[in-house]
């Protein structure tokens, strides 16, 4: 599972500078395309990579890990264009044979930080961040904001998925960590054997 779940978050590490000299760590399906559309509007700093290394503390907001694992899902199916979500697609999420970066824990969000930053992080919930923002955005596709309307039978059908080894881990560090500071690294050797 954690090699499956790692391949997702590849990419390069962004993190955004607030006009309020707050940095912010976008993770999908948390705010981050309203953090993206912010960061545009605003010509706010961005940070990549080992530019990262230099800061000093970020904020990481994070979401119900059910709410998230749900509306990750739906979104992954969106943007592959599946018309149906079908049993047999569940199934395969369900069985990891697909995952996706919307629907990982977030837990692998902050392990791909901790590639290019050793600091503290605030751990926030993403609720917490439209204090912050005035934007709300939604998923993008091709830079024009689409609608994704999530029916009640696909949110029953998507949360019938056996998804606790999907959640579990985001559970247990927002249980822990929600409204505090803590040493990322630390954090991520903490939980480490909640994703093995």
């Amino acid at each position: 599972m954690f090699k499956k779940f790692i391949k997702e978050i590849t990419t390069t590490c962004e993190v955004i500078e607030l006009n309020n000299k707050k940095i912010v760590y976008p993770i999908y399906k948390n705010g981050r395309s309203s953090l993206a559309v912010h960061a545009s509007r605003n010509n706010l700093k961005r940070y990549y990579d080992k530019d990262i290394l230099k800061l000093k503390n970020i904020i990481v907001f994070l979401r119900e890990p059910r709410e998230r694992f749900i509306s990750g899902v739906h979104t992954f199916c969106y943007f592959k264009n599946f018309q149906k979500i079908n049993k047999t697609l569940l199934k395969k999420i369900e069985n990891f044979d697909i995952v996706d970066r919307h629907f990982i824990p977030q837990y692998f969000w902050l392990f791909h930080l901790s590639k290019y930053y050793k600091g503290f992080v605030d751990i926030k919930s993403v609720s917490d961040l439209y204090n912050l923002i005035p934007d709300r955005a939604g998923p993008w596709i091709d830079g024009i904001k689409t609608w994704i309307p999530l029916s009640k039978k696909q949110k029953i059908n998507i949360s019938n998925i056996k998804h606790e080894r999907y959640i579990d881990v985001d559970t247990k560090i927002i249980e822990k960590y929600m409204n505090k500071r803590v040493n990322l690294e630390q954090l991520i050797k903490e939980f480490k054997n909640e994703v093995s």
